[in-house]
């Protein structure tokens, strides 16, 4: 992620409430080459209106209880600046245990390429439509968010039936499943509208190639085993050449997401 970021000119800073001891033994720990800054006192922390004033509430939720040290933690954010310094975003998770993977940071803050190490992908293929199906990460902690990632290739001349479209037609669409998941709204493209002659409503399709995601958050609770998480991803849809259009079909993929070492936030 850190060599993704420096090609296209971004900086990744990090700061803690921990002191500069903790933090070199956790980046050393970690593999970490970007900066970990100490805010001893959480003062910078205060100042960013960060530090979690709810944290009693908030580690009750999941069943804990707060400790002494934990006290002047931040709650996790990223802000994203401009060169001049300017705050251009703000992103946060509706609680502190919900983080992005990288590969879902770069591509949707920051509108670049994920690096090349997500996870491998699955490939289906008709006579119009190539389908790859993978994840953003190859790995994955609880409540952690990853990315279903399907990319449709559709052959020069075809299209895809989108929603809505009459019932003689079968639509786009993407399901995904997975144990202790939380599986989140499909992000579709824009379809353009499709006229065919003799039929007097519009048609709505999608043609060349179509980015689709599907957000997850893996939902076990601390003590409970991780391990791998097979994460089923259905695709059905319907296409049509310039004059032929063939029967719905399904493309089915098996995705599997191996247990990480979290780093503490």
């Amino acid at each position: 992620m850190l060599s993704t970021l420096r090609e296209h000119n971004f900086a990744l800073f990090a700061v803690s409430y921990d002191p500069v001891s903790s933090l070199a033994d956790f980046a050393q720990h970690n593999t970490i080459d970007y900066p970990l800054l100490a805010d001893e006192g959480s003062r910078m922390i205060r100042d960013l209106g960060l530090l979690d004033e709810d944290l009693d509430t908030h580690h009750a939720e999941f069943g804990g209880q707060v400790r002494d040290e934990q006290r002047g933690v931040c709650y996790p954010g990223v802000f994203i600046l401009d060169e001049q310094g300017v705050v251009t975003q703000r992103r946060f998770q509706r609680n502190y245990r919900v983080r992005e993977s990288g590969g879902s940071f770069l591509a949707q803050a920051l509108n670049i390429d994920a690096p090349a190490a997500s996870s491998p992908a699955e490939t289906s293929k008709d006579a119009l439509v190539r389908i790859t199906a993978r994840l953003d990460s190859p790995t994955y902690w609880r409540y952690q968010r990853l990315r279903v990632m399907v990319d449709l290739n559709i052959a020069p001349g075809a299209h895809v039936f989108a929603a809505p479209s009459p019932s003689d037609y079968t639509p786009l669409s993407i399901g995904v499943a997975a144990n202790r998941a939380i599986i989140g709204e499909p992000v579709l493209p824009e379809s353009r509208v499709f006229k065919l002659e003799g039929l007097a409503d519009d048609l709505w399709v999608y043609v060349d190639n179509l980015h689709l995601t599907v957000p997850l958050e893996f939902i076990m609770d601390r003590g409970e085993g991780m391990g791998n998480q097979t994460i089923a991803v259905r695709v059905r849809y319907q296409a049509c050449s310039e004059t032929t259009c063939y029967p719905p079909t399904e493309a089915v993929f098996e995705l599997v997401a191996s247990a990480r070492r979290m780093p503490g936030c």
